[in-house]
């Protein structure tokens, strides 16, 4: 190195190491170095929900319903609070004769992976969620199908084994999903962990237990368009977590998971705010009576058939009990059948003690501190009860289930589902139910939901508990829809967009 060359550099050296001396002593940080352009985050959806199932054929839950509504399509549609079943994948959907339905598809449908979706799509995969028959799921409300007819690839025939009122609810349901069937297993369910492959408004771009990455179709027709481009659904392990998220802007819209005291916190700060915004700038989204708590005793428990104990059970929950129907008020149909309040003697279901397990989903909303007063109310009556968490709920192997629960429709039978799946007294309840199905006739219908409440009132094996608001925290510059949710209130991310 030449003399001027070192001496140039050495001063150089010199003068920052003046500079920085200097910025050091004057309290002024040095100018740090350029770093990358940020990548700006995306709408984040926040809650507590966890996603268990991908497979619409194995939806048990209002949590994984989320995938089957936002990723995949059905014939048809119903808004929450709506009695009118409007179609989505098809064109037109009627009755031919009492017992045949016809769909028309919209032309041109195909799945996110390009390929075309036809009739035979929707007979593969309707016959798929009915021959996988999982516990809990919709399969139920497509009970009367008897076998489906495609004479073209934009035409679907229903031959119904009777008379069905009712059928096109379940079309609007989760197991009635149009799947690929060039990609879906007839005979089995689609592990989590694979590709999620649907025609709705969203396609998945990404999938963990943490987050569901999705992004707008370019391809879908129907009646539910993506409001953006793309979101993320994030997954915060405790209300907690998903408040201080909430704080730090690390979310656009709240989505469940909050507990009741967060919840009451928030509000007070929209009820104090000239803008109705909390502190951090969401406003709220009240959900009225979207949020409904029953008591399910398991079919395969062998307590079940204690009837004795079914009556411990029921008189134990009297004094905390808000609702009093198996149906949510503003269901047509409903009728108070369940007493509230506590009256008469507390009965004895055996004069040794008897042990019960109790399963709640450590996920949903304060299900910790409700599954805890039940053990306290159950546990006053003489009986011991271990609590089980499961996500969902329905996958424990418990004797009751503490379920938060979102029917698949509005439809009366989709709320009495459960109930209907496993009566005690079978005979008289599905000569009633045949009596709702066959007709459209209120005079017909409501006599017949009002007989199936009471015979559930008498068999004791779903319990109402209480029926309260959804509050949903929504960021500013930010928009949600409440008319343009799921068919039973699940999340419908269709519903969201800019303000």
């Amino acid at each position: 190195m030449s003399e001027r060359r070192r001496v140039t550099w050495q001063a150089l050296v010199g003068a920052l190491l003046i500079m920085v001396l200097t910025a050091c002593e004057t309290g002024t940080p040095p100018v740090p170095p350029p770093s990358a352009t940020e990548v700006p985050r995306a709408f984040t959806v926040g809650t507590t929900d966890a996603i268990t199932a991908t497979d619409p054929a194995a939806i048990t839950d209002a949590a994984s319903s989320t995938v089957a509504y936002n990723v995949f399509q059905r014939l048809t549609t119903v808004a929450p609070d709506s009695q009118a079943a409007k179609v989505d994948a098809a064109r037109e959907c009627k009755f031919d004769a009492p017992t045949v339905y016809v769909c028309t598809l919209l032309e041109g449908l195909v799945f996110h992976n390009g390929h075309a979706l036809t009739s035979s799509d929707v007979q593969f995969s309707i016959e798929r969620a009915l021959r996988l028959d999982v516990a809990g799921t919709s399969t139920s409300l497509l009970s009367s199908l008897r076998r489906i007819e495609t004479p073209d690839p934009l035409t679907v025939r229903f031959i119904l084994s009777r008379v069905d009122t009712q059928f096109v609810w379940g079309l609007a349901s989760p197991a009635a999903s149009i799947v690929d069937e060039e990609l879906y297993d007839p005979d089995a369910i689609r592990p989590v962990g694979e590709s999620i492959i649907g025609s709705g408004p969203f396609r998945v771009s990404f999938h963990d237990p943490e987050q569901l990455q999705l992004a707008r179709n370019p391809t879908y027709k129907g009646r539910s368009g993506a409001g953006v481009d793309g979101l993320v659904l994030r997954h915060f392990a405790t209300s907690a977590e998903l408040e201080s998220a909430m704080l730090e802007h690390d979310v656009d819209v709240v989505w469940r998971g909050l507990g009741a005291a967060a919840v009451t916190r928030l509000q007070r700060q929209v009820e104090a705010s000239d803008q109705d915004l909390t502190e951090t700038g969401f406003a709220q989204v009240v959900l009225p009576g979207a949020r409904v708590h029953q008591l399910m005793w398991r079919p395969e428990s062998p307590n079940r058939q204690n009837e004795a104990l079914r009556k411990v059970v029921a008189f134990a929950l009297q004094e905390d009990r808000i609702s009093e129907s198996l149906l949510p008020d503003g269901i047509p149909g409903r009728v108070p059948t369940f007493p509230v309040g506590v009256t008469g003697a507390t009965p004895s279901p055996s004069p040794q003690r008897i042990q019960l397990s109790l399963a709640y989903d450590p996920t949903a909303p304060d299900a910790a501190d409700r599954a805890n007063q039940l053990r306290s109310r159950l546990e006053n009556t003489g009986l011991s009860v271990r609590l089980v968490q499961a996500t969902p709920a329905r996958t424990a192997e418990a004797d009751l289930l503490l379920l938060d629960r979102k029917a698949w429709t509005s439809a009366a039978i989709a709320w009495l589902q459960p109930y209907l799946d496993d009566p005690v007294q079978p005979g008289p309840v599905t000569t009633e139910l045949n009596k709702v199905r066959s007709s459209a006739d209120p005079a017909v219908v409501d006599p017949a939901l009002a007989a199936i409440q009471e015979y559930a009132a008498e068999d004791l094996v779903v319990l109402p508990m209480t029926q309260t608001d959804e509050v949903v925290f929504v960021a500013q510059g930010w928009l949600m829809d409440p008319t343009l949710l799921a068919p039973g209130h699940q999340l419908a991310l269709w519903g969201l967009r800019r303000a």
